[in-house]
């Protein structure tokens, strides 16, 4: 063999080397997705019946755009993570919520104990009478939403709220959205709230009820969940 064809064939060997096993020609190479993960929860995840309950979602991982199918385990559906769901009978509830992108798939689940609703007060079953709650922030919210360049405040005001049979009412305000509470106290300065935002996306939740002299709820919690959105 002359010299110029014994160097190709060192060159070929040396190549085929390199290359390795199972990487031929034609061969299909797979790229496994990242793994989708899913959390959720629910705010207030217990209280009495009608209970207005508003769910987070968390997902680390996607890939693609996100599709989410939620059953909330009292026979209705949805697609809105963001939407609230009232559930209007006792009962322990799991909602559950299934997270697909083109690729991925992940799910999720979280309990709601809901309990019958509360009988009236005073007087003939039923005659005591809810509060009438009344919502106020400053800024003012707009559908729900309120914005701003962080860092800025938000005063949540419930002190208007009024009873018909002049109960003494109960606040209860999950300022930050971490699903605990961080206002749980009585007429008085409870009623109004300032917290500070700093740069995200915040669902404040807040709620009041009446309750008697010994601290019972008459009734179900009035609550209202905003967003607040504060910009960089």
């Amino acid at each position: 063999m002359e010299r110029g064809s014994r160097g190709v064939l060192l060159a070929l060997v040396l190549l085929a080397a390199v290359a390795g096993p199972g990487c031929n020609e034609g061969d299909t190479i797979t790229n496994n997705p990242p793994t989708l993960s899913a959390t959720c929860s629910a705010r207030p995840a217990q209280g009495d019946a009608p209970l207005e309950v508003a769910f987070a979602l968390g997902l680390a991982g996607a890939q693609g755009a996100v599709a989410v199918r939620i059953s909330y385990g009292d026979g209705a559906s949805g697609t809105d993570p963001d939407a609230t769901h009232t559930y209007t009978e006792g009962g322990l509830y799991t909602a559950s919520f299934t997270v697909t992108t083109p690729t991925q798939t992940a799910r999720c689940a979280t309990t709601v104990d809901v309990s019958g609703s509360a009988s009236g007060g005073g007087g003939e079953p039923g005659s005591n009478l809810p509060p009438i709650a009344d919502f106020r922030t400053n800024p003012s919210a707009k559908n729900g939403k309120i914005s701003g360049a962080a860092p800025f405040t938000v005063n949540f005001n419930m002190c208007l709220t009024a009873d018909p049979d002049g109960d003494e009412l109960y606040f209860n305000m999950d300022l930050d959205g971490d699903g605990k509470w961080n206002v749980r106290g009585r007429t008085g300065a409870s009623c109004r709230e300032p917290w500070d935002y700093a740069a995200g996306t915040w669902k404040p939740l807040i709620c009041v009820t009446d309750i008697t002299p010994e601290g019972l709820a008459l009734h179900p919690k009035q609550c209202r969940t905003y967003t607040v959105v504060a910009t960089p």
